[in-house]
């Protein structure tokens, strides 16, 4: 088979269950599936959405924890032809209301709940909220609050199934996610079966995986990074899946330890938390041999720390939502420090080019400028956003990624400098931000830090690195102030240095960068 093939999702599972019919597709602590299994699992809850009238094109929002349902739906969905559009999990009903609506969902699936937010309560809360919210079918284990159950519904027959699997094209649209907006409303990414079902091809191939490997959902399946690189991965190869209880890191530790775990992919806030419980070493973790770092940006200090960790193979990448989930891998051959310090080479059949964010044109290897990547992972475009489509994507097809970096000349990897947005203009002067962090990430002291630019009636703007120390450790903003002087240009160097107990983040591990604005604003007297 090549590797990049024309493909539904739901044709992917039907091959390795036909290939694997007796293999462990998932495991959790209360049961296990084969491929078979799941399969057949697959084909009768589609046949239950398509007796209650789903059909291909429909937007059919998800609302499940990382479970065998979110799974089950997810394929069965893909194998008709609808659009999962899949919400994060920490989102109660106020939040949700208004991603219902822009995302035209007819139709919600709700599994039991996750911390404090109770799934069927939330959405039949949403059905009083949002006009164009028709259903609500609840698919979990415990209190449907007034939902109807999914499993008593009345299944069509196979040979229709059949019929509407046949109609479904691999560049239908597979799912809608939805950006992080950590800066801004979050924006509705669609993605076709086409490019997730290759995408997720891709990186079990770059990782390396066969049948014989257990990965582990530590993300949760509304990220889009765990749906390639944990569950489109995992099937393509005929690898189990393991599904954890919870997040915790006790949880995510004993199921590598009791599971024998081979892949491990996670955010770099995941990793350190588990590497910073006291009784960290007492796990056995030996079983772990590679694992992708992405989701955020991670330090070489920090990266090179995870592998010596966790005694795995860490390769670095760079992934978007609105590009499938990846863009560019490190090799498992590549020298650790390659790999801590660059973020690989762009993927198999993909193209890549840096271009200056003033002029729009190409740059060479060695200069700095926007990210762009062409090929079968980018988005077919924002849902009902033409025009943040059209900046996005440019008429010759580049999707341009907002992200900063340069190509080395000597080996053609990319190395990561920072966001366009984030960029800290000062004078007229570019700062990156990630410079100055990595800069301050050698100080032993400092546990994570974030510059970010501040309003300056002279120079426009300002750096303020805002810095969270390890535990039990003092250190004076004008000693690290003098730190970063003797390493960085003087108009680097950070004006204000503020010291906090932690970062805010999103559940999935990334920076909210206008809620540190805020703290930061208010701790400087800063009014916009």
């Amino acid at each position: 088979m090549q590797l990049i093939d024309d493909l539904t999702l739901g044709k992917l599972l039907r091959n390795t269950a036909a290939q694997y019919p007796d293999r462990i597709a998932i495991m959790t602590r209360e049961k296990d599936y084969t491929y078979s299994q799941l399969d057949k699992a697959v084909d009768l809850t589609a046949r239950r959405l398509l007796a209650l009238g789903v059909k291909r094109g429909d937007h059919i929002g998800i609302l499940c924890e990382t479970e065998p349902m979110m799974i089950i739906l997810f394929y069965a969905l893909a194998r008709i032809g609808a659009v999962a559009v899949i919400y994060n999990t920490s989102l109660k009903a106020d939040e949700l209301a208004p991603l219902v609506d822009r995302s035209d969902t007819t139709m919600m699936l709700a599994g039991d709940g996750y911390k404090d937010v109770i799934f069927p309560e939330e959405v039949y809360n949403l059905l009083n909220m949002c006009p164009k919210l028709e259903k609500g079918y609840f698919v979990g284990q415990k209190y449907s609050f007034g939902l109807k159950m999914l499993k008593d519904v009345r299944p069509v027959s196979t040979d229709v199934l059949r019929y509407a699997e046949s109609a479904v094209q691999p560049q239908d649209t597979a799912q809608i996610l939805f950006t992080s907006g950590t800066t801004s409303l979050p924006k509705m990414v669609m993605g076709s079966q086409y490019a997730r079902a290759n995408c997720g091809r891709m990186q079990a191939k770059d990782l390396g995986a066969t049948k014989d490997d257990i990965f582990l959902a530590a993300l949760p399946t509304f990220h889009c990074f765990s749906l390639s690189v944990n569950v489109v991965a995992a099937c393509s190869v005929g690898a189990a899946l393991v599904l954890p209880a919870s997040r915790k890191t006790v949880v995510l530790l004993s199921a590598i330890q009791d599971r024998h775990v081979t892949i491990l992919s996670c955010v770099p806030t995941l990793f350190f938390a588990m590497m910073k419980r006291a009784d960290f070493k007492r796990w056995d973790v030996s079983s772990l041999r590679v694992g992708f770092i992405g989701g955020s940006y991670c330090p070489p200090p920090q990266f090179e720390a995870v592998e010596k960790a966790f005694g795995m193979t860490v390769l670095s990448s760079l992934g978007q939502t609105e590009a499938t989930a990846g863009l560019t891998t490190a090799n498992i051959d590549d020298p650790l420090e390659v790999r801590a310090t660059t973020l690989g080479h762009m993927m198999d059949y993909l193209e890549g080019k840096i271009v200056d964010i003033k002029t729009g044109e190409d740059l060479p290897a060695g200069e700095v400028g926007e990210i762009c990547v062409r090929g079968y992972v980018v988005m077919q475009g924002y849902y009902k956003m033409p025009e943040e489509t059209a900046k996005a994507i440019d008429k010759d097809g580049w999707l341009h990624t907002g992200d900063m970096g340069y190509f080395r000349p000597e080996d053609g990897y990319l190395v990561l400098t920072g966001r366009v947005k984030d960029l800290i203009i000062r004078g007229g002067e570019n700062i990156s931000p990630a410079e100055i962090e990595d800069t301050a990430m050698e100080n032993p002291m400092v546990d994570e830090c974030r510059a970010i630019g501040v309003p300056d009636k002279h120079y426009g703007e300002e750096a303020c690195l805002c810095v969270v120390l390890k535990e039990d450790c003092e250190l004076d903003p004008e000693v690290l102030k003098a730190e970063l002087a003797k390493k960085l240009a003087s108009f680097k160097v950070p004006k204000f240095i503020l010291m906090m107990r932690s970062l805010p983040k999103s559940p999935t591990g990334k920076i909210k960068l206008r809620e540190l604005k805020e703290k930061a604003y208010k701790r400087l007297g800063i009014t916009e």
